[in-house]
């Protein structure tokens, strides 16, 4: 009984965080490569790929933490994918959208919905409701052979995002960044 209310209680933690946070003041951005991952480092405001054996995780930020530490530190949810090549950039208000046979990007106006209850998943939509996205973690510790991987990156990505705009909908991979 013991065991499983130990079990209960880690599923729940996990359920309502979402982003781990490392020692020495260092978040995931939720990507990988072989022997990496992509950390941002508060301290010095930058970006860079630590050796995923040299991290020790202090805590994790749950959802709403997050977002409001990335739009604080200006950075973006990167989301890219292809048939047709798309990119999209999101951050607590705006998604920046483009495609590949677009020269103009796209700025729309957006309202972010973060659903505590089944992990990490964000939702998104227009001001004017022609666009609805979400962006989702899958558990790459948990379920490797789930990391997100699309031919413009050759790292491994654990965000997942689908966005419908004008009834078309796009699936890519996402990481976060600044740009």
């Amino acid at each position: 009984m013991k065991n499983k209310i130990s079990i209960l209680l880690f599923l729940t933690i996990n359920l309502i965080s979402c982003q781990e946070r490392y020692k020495n003041e260092s978040i995931f951005l939720g990507e990988y490569n072989e022997n990496e991952a992509k950390i941002f480092k508060i301290d010095t405001d930058s970006i860079v790929f630590l050796d995923k054996q040299s991290l020790t995780q202090e805590n994790q930020l749950n959802p709403v933490d997050f977002f409001k530490f990335l739009t604080d530190k200006n950075l973006y949810f990167i989301a890219e994918g292809d048939e047709p090549y798309w990119k999209l950039k999101l951050n607590s208000s705006n998604l920046y959208f483009v495609k590949f046979d677009s020269i103009k990007e796209e700025h729309i106006s957006c309202e972010i919905y973060y659903d505590n209850q089944s992990g990490f998943n964000i939702m998104f939509k227009s001001i004017d409701n022609r666009v609805f996205g979400l962006i989702r973690r899958v558990d790459s510790r948990l379920e490797p052979n789930r990391a997100c991987s699309i031919a413009v990156t050759e790292n491994y990505l654990v965000y997942e995002a689908f966005i419908t705009i004008e009834n078309v909908l796009y699936k890519g991979c996402a990481t976060i960044d600044k740009e």
